[in-house]
């Protein structure tokens, strides 16, 4: 038995390497190398690599850091012109899209603003809209740029946490985001990728799969780790693997998603997955990629190295058996997970698995108080007197025994029961529709009222809802405890640099900041005399600007400041003041 297991790992130490010559090899040739020049200034480093794993998507570019600065300077990677302009207060706050002629697009995000005639154009397209937040559409030609023009300051816009760049390649037909570290960039990284936990999930003869059981991952060497056993013995003949695999750059310690895994079982491929490209259509399905009630349940990112039947990634190349690792002839055999990153750097834990057949094989629970089975596969109902739920097909990634409770509301503002609808701990892929009927709801605040939820985390949330008859509907994608709520505070606006009568030739724009207690901001308009102004919004700190221009002329002027939440609630400040 010892010469067979040398045997395979010596296999193996071959394979690997002629598997990684060859995936580099493929980039290089699928992907122009020397057409795209960096999009800064200074040398990349990332704190971000492509297709890390983020909160229900894969990072869909690289994050760039700016040496914790904003307004360096954004370089257009090649020449081209611009396609789109988007602006919003979350998300990607400032963005830039380019579409070059060799069919790539490039986009860059979190930016502070936009450089000569795409500035002037954006602004002039933000006042005929009134409107901060804007998707524009570029007629192609409009905007042309040269390689290297400068065309955007960094920033720190949007959802971004840290002043940085976040920067995309995408494929213009198809608008599917490519790994840019593809397209020959040069990022120093000699590290290798690193494993934190591993993991086992007992399977049954129908494929339903329990809580995993989590071992300790112990480094051998540099690159190479193993289990602290050395062979794992399990108590069902099928199981599936799962690995928490991380990767670290030259000069970061940033903890960076992978390229690529794969699984060996006896020095036969059996699983694949990597990042070299993921569209936005598929990018949710990270909540089956991932082990997702782990995730809830605070055992972190581990990576499922199998296949939900619901789970339609493309990202899966050479899956045996769904990655689904039959041990049923009762023997000892080889496990080889395989982390690598894009530069080529890899890492291999092994150990030896098998099924104990001395031992009784381990009943995979189906839930016992479950009220009905939601089949991946079909659309699926559930309605009663108080509440109404529609899953379009593929709403989850395998069959679930769905629960449901109804919960008398203890709160004067809880204006219905509230409904527990399965558990946060249970991933959605798309959107489905919940329908409550309310309980002595005041007829005056129908209009006022809202859907909310608390999530897995106890967090209360809200979503839009219209009245369909005697119930109001809305749209979500997590299971929570629902009810519905009231929402008749207007928002709060507080003046951050403004009083009435100040003398403003000292400043440069007036401030407000701006919040909503319950269902959040929707719109924000300042008027200047009775002229609509360009007004920035941060929603990270909650910061309304408008900044001094030419359009402003010296003398005493009236500021009138609008705030409306999503219900309809309005506030609004008007002061005098002298530039």
């Amino acid at each position: 038995m010892k010469l067979i297991h040398l045997v395979l790992t010596l296999n193996l130490f071959f394979l690997l390497p002629f598997f990684q010559a060859s995936a580099d090899t493929d980039l290089k040739t699928k992907y122009p190398q020397d057409y795209f020049r960096s999009p800064l200034g200074i040398p990349l480093v990332l704190a971000g690599t492509f297709g890390e794993l983020r909160n229900n998507h894969f990072h869909g570019g690289i994050d760039c850091k700016t040496n914790k600065q904003e307004n360096l300077n954004i370089y257009s990677v090649a020449e081209g012109y611009v396609s789109r302009v988007k602006i919003q207060a979350g998300g990607y706050g400032y963005a830039l899209y380019i579409d070059h002629p060799n069919g790539y697009t490039s986009v860059y995000a979190h930016l502070n603003g936009f450089t000569g005639n795409i500035g002037r154009f954006v602004k002039e397209r933000q006042y005929e809209q009134q409107s901060f937040t804007v998707d524009l559409i570029v007629p192609p030609g409009m905007l042309q740029v040269e390689k290297g023009q400068i065309v955007a300051k960094s920033g720190n816009t949007g959802s971004s946490t840290a002043p940085h760049l976040h920067f995309e390649i995408r494929d213009t037909a198809t608008e599917v985001p490519i790994n840019p570290l593809a397209f020959g960039y040069s990022v120093p990284d000699t590290r290798h990728p690193f494993f934190s936990g591993a993991a086992i999930y007992p399977f049954d003869n129908n494929y339903r799969y329990d809580t995993p059981k989590m071992y300790k991952v112990v480094k051998k060497s540099n690159g190479v780790y193993s289990l602290e056993a050395n062979t794992i013995k399990v108590n069902t003949p099928k199981i599936g693997l799962g690995a928490k695999a991380y990767d670290k750059l030259n000069g970061a310690d940033n903890m960076n998603g992978i390229y690529s895994i794969e699984v060996y079982k006896d020095g036969q491929k059996y699983f694949y997955f990597d990042v070299e490209r993921i569209s936005f259509d598929e990018t949710r399905y990270i909540n089956c990629y991932l082990d997702y009630e782990g995730k809830k349940s605070g055992r972190g990112n581990m990576q499922k190295l199998f296949i939900d039947p619901g789970n339609y990634l493309s990202a899966y190349e050479n899956v045996v058996n769904r990655g689904v690792i039959d041990l049923s002839d009762g023997e000892s055999h080889q496990i080889a997970i395989t982390a690598r990153d894009i530069a080529g750097n890899t890492s291999t834990l092994s150990y030896r698995v098998q099924w104990d057949k001395n031992q009784p094989i381990a009943a995979i629970p189906f839930d016992s108080n479950a009220i009905t089975t939601f089949s991946y596969a079909t659309d699926n109902r559930y309605e009663n007197d108080l509440i109404r739920l529609y899953f379009p097909t593929n709403s989850f990634y395998t069959d679930i025994g769905f629960n449901y409770e109804i919960i008398e509301a203890n709160s004067s503002s809880v204006y219905s029961q509230y409904h527990q609808v399965h558990t946060g701990k249970t991933p959605v892929h798309k959107y489905f529709d919940i329908s409550i009927k309310p309980n002595n709801l005041p007829y005056p605040l129908y209009d006022k009222a809202y859907i909310a939820y608390y999530d897995v985390g106890g967090r209360k949330r809200s979503i839009d809802g219209e009245w369909e008859g005697n119930f109001l509907k809305g749209k979500s994608k997590e299971f929570g405890k629902y009810f519905i709520a009231v929402d008749s505070i207007p928002p709060t606006i507080k003046p951050y640099n403004i009083s009435p009568n100040k003398v403003m030739s000292k400043n440069t724009y007036i401030g407000f900041t701006i919040s909503d207690r319950e269902t959040g901001i929707k719109s924000y308009d300042m008027y200047i005399d009775g002229q609509w102004v360009l007004t920035t919004f941060d929603a990270k700190t909650g910061g309304a600007r408008y900044y001094f221009d030419e359009r402003l002329a010296s003398g005493e002027h009236e500021v009138t400041f609008i705030v409306k939440d999503r219900v309809g609630n309005s506030e609004s400040y008007t002061t005098r003041f002298s530039r």
